[in-house]
């Protein structure tokens, strides 16, 4: 019987990136969002990012009929910053709760 090989899952999003960059200069720019199990999302943007960048994604197809929303994250570089682009894994940022003051 001969063995089967698991090939991992991905889907690839059309997206919006908006954010700033090393430079402190604010950008818009298209790229594609990779999103596998096994990798997380990876995404490649032609700018250089200061490390733990927080950035906003925005499908540009959104799913359903409701209208797609910025949504943040932050950035790990995955490659070397080169003159044409840099590749990224990123994480969902979750809001912090502040403590309750109880006087």
């Amino acid at each position: 019987m001969a063995a089967i090989e698991h090939q991992p899952l991905a889907s690839t999003y059309s997206v919006e990136v908006s954010g700033w960059d090393h430079s402190h200069v604010f950008f818009v720019e298209r790229s594609e969002l990779t999103w596998s199990e096994e990798t997380g999302k990876l995404l490649t943007l032609s700018r250089r990012l200061p490390p733990g960048a927080m950035i906003f994604v925005r499908l540009l197809q959104p799913t359903g009929d409701e209208r797609a929303f910025p949504v943040a994250y932050e950035t790990e570089a995955l490659s070397p910053a080169s003159e044409r682009s840099q590749q990224f894994r990123i994480t969902r940022v979750v809001p912090r709760r502040l403590p309750v003051d109880n006087a």
